[in-house]
């Protein structure tokens, strides 16, 4: 296989990844779930959207977040 296919294939690939990351994040939003991923070795919960009915004391902590549904 030449670098350039190699290079093309990987392409291909991330773009991929990017797609099904894209989304998982949109139906974790229309089902109203959050996500559990691990970033830097630490694991984290991430809220897709913000609902309207959430207080401004709770916005940036998506525990709290999901204890109001």
């Amino acid at each position: 296989m030449k670098e350039q296919e190699i290079l093309e294939m990987q392409r291909l690939i991330d773009e991929g990844v990017r797609r099904a990351q894209s989304r998982l994040w949109q139906r974790a939003g229309a089902a109203h779930q959050s996500l559990v991923v691990c970033r830097g070795g630490k694991i984290l919960e991430m809220v897709p959207d913000v609902e309207q009915g959430v207080s401004d004391a709770s916005a940036g902590d998506p525990l709290a977040r999901r204890s109001l549904r």
